[in-house]
């Protein structure tokens, strides 16, 4: 095959106040990539800089949408003085390597970085080691942690109120962030109001909840009403796997536990006790709001083991902070724009099918009957039934996975009916005013659904409970991590 002929030449790069770039040299990779890689040498820099790219062909600038995609290497935040190297993926640009240019030339321009370029977008702990990692917005657009998607609407199709997408695909490609490694996203709430809640009329919408103990019927359930988030925190891009829970705990309490998959699963079959502990400070939220856990709970051991990275308050989000953080400013049922097309129980949207394990897609082990495996059948059966991979299917505009779908997921609340009133940071309700089930227990907040679960029980505003107590779940529970940002950090 053919690669792109590249000449040692260059245009002049311009200089942006003090700082300023000489000595560009550009080579092919030839014979063994088809790659150019251009070094720079930079001087000067007072503030973070980006270098742009611009590429000719002799006079002629060769315009590419792509070609911004092509670059990885020293682009954005450039902080100090020294040598770059940017490389160019010319098949990424142009979409071919049989392309000759007789006379390529680079142009390499200065300007400022954006006041943001150096925040952290994504935190890694490394389950192995107790090692934690802080994942910036530059070393993201500079290509230093992989594959990264910045055009939400091109990736999935779908259009997106968030005018700032980064999602770092990477983690579904690298087994490590599903397995030896946790990942959480950055969720920029502080100061931020939305609506929670579903609209009247939404399908699927319950709007009432009837406890059996006292015989009355209790009306609110998905209210809407206005709600300010004051902290910014940082959510899992996944779902805790069953590996990572095995990981920190030693146990393997999946019903879909089939070895040669299970380990990129998410765990199911949990318990709020087991996350944060039956007894003790476990227990007490909201009452004691500062996420104490009990040290033998799943929670108190993972931050344990993260020890070396100040043992951080990891936790399980607020249900006002799975809300916000699934919706990724959607108003509507699904996070990628649409909403249950109609009340047909057993019907199976593409538009769902595209972002969520559910009945009709995999949930059903048996989809004449509408039936999920039993024990015994669940522990023989893939991914294709059952519980998916996590990160099979598409994710929100902040990059989180599975928010709809796969298992439905525990929050710290404990369960009541919403009001009207706007609220600000809300923990839910304290556990002697929190609703009482049938069997006389208040009981936690539930939100997303699960594989098992109809289309139109899918929704963002969803709300389901199970009871606090005890060692068991049934088998559609599970988590997902959040940390919120206290003020100094």
């Amino acid at each position: 095959m053919k690669a792109t002929t590249v000449f040692t030449a260059m245009m002049a790069a311009a200089s942006l106040g003090a700082a300023q770039i000489d000595e560009v040299i550009v080579r092919q990779q030839w014979p063994w990539s088809t790659d150019v890689k251009v070094e720079y040498k930079i001087s000067g820099v007072t503030s973070p800089v980006n270098v742009g790219v611009k590429v000719y062909d002799g006079e002629e600038e060769l315009v590419s949408e792509n070609l911004s995609k092509s670059l990885t290497g020293d682009i954005y935040g450039i902080s100090k003085d020294g040598v770059g190297t940017i490389v160019i993926d010319p098949v990424k640009a142009f979409g071919t390597a049989r392309k000759v240019l007789a006379n390529f030339k680079v142009e390499l321009v200065l300007s400022d970085s954006a006041a943001n370029i150096n925040e952290v977008l994504y935190k890694v702990y490394n389950l192995e080691n107790g090692d934690c990692q802080d994942v910036t917005r530059a070393q993201l657009l500079n290509g230093e942690m992989g594959t990264i998607e910045t055009d939400y609407s091109k990736f999935t199709g779908y259009n997106t109120p968030v005018s700032d997408v980064i999602i770092w695909t990477e983690v579904t490609n690298d087994v490590r962030y599903a397995t030896t490694h946790i990942v959480l996203r950055k969720i920029p709430a502080k100061g931020q109001t939305f609506t929670m809640g579903s609209p009247e009329g939404e399908l699927g919408r319950k709007d009432t909840d009837v406890s059996t103990t006292n015989k009355v019927t209790v009306y609110g359930r998905e209210t809407q009403h206005d709600v300010t988030l004051t902290k910014d925190f940082y959510i899992g891009v996944f779902e805790v796997t069953q590996y990572q829970y095995w990981k920190v705990t030693g146990l393997w309490p999946s019903r879909y536990s089939l070895e040669t998959c299970r380990n990129t699963r998410p765990v199911e079959q949990v318990s709020y006790d087991n996350i944060r502990g039956a007894s003790g400070a476990g227990t007490t939220w909201p009452t004691n709001d500062t996420h104490e856990v009990l040290a033998t709970s799943f929670l108190g051991k993972l931050r344990a083991s993260l020890s070396s990275c100040g043992s951080p308050k990891i936790d399980i989000p607020t249900e006002a902070q799975w809300e916000y953080a699934c919706r990724a400013k959607t108003a509507t049922g699904w996070y990628n724009g649409f909403s249950p097309a109609d009340a047909y129980y057993y019907n199976a949207p593409a538009n769902l099918k595209a972002i969520a394990r559910f009945n009709m897609n995999g949930g059903y082990y048996d989809k004449t009957d509408h039936k999920i495996a039993n024990a015994d059948e669940a522990k023989t059966l893939d991914t294709n039934i059952g519980t998916a991979r996590v990160g099979t299917y598409k994710p929100n505009a902040w990059g989180l996975y599975d928010m709809l779908g796969n298992v439905q997921e525990w929050c710290l609340d404990w369960y009541d009916m919403f009001t009207d009133n706007e609220v600000m940071d809300p923990k839910g309700p304290e556990k002697d005013v929190a609703f009482i089930s049938q069997y006389g227990y208040p009981q936690r907040v539930q939100r997303g659904g699960s594989y098992s679960m109809a289309h139109h029980e899918l929704r963002a505003a969803y709300r389901t409970r199970d009871t606090w107590t005890g060692p068991s779940a049934p088998y559609m529970n599970g988590f997902r991590l959040c940390l919120t940002v206290e003020d100094g950090q």
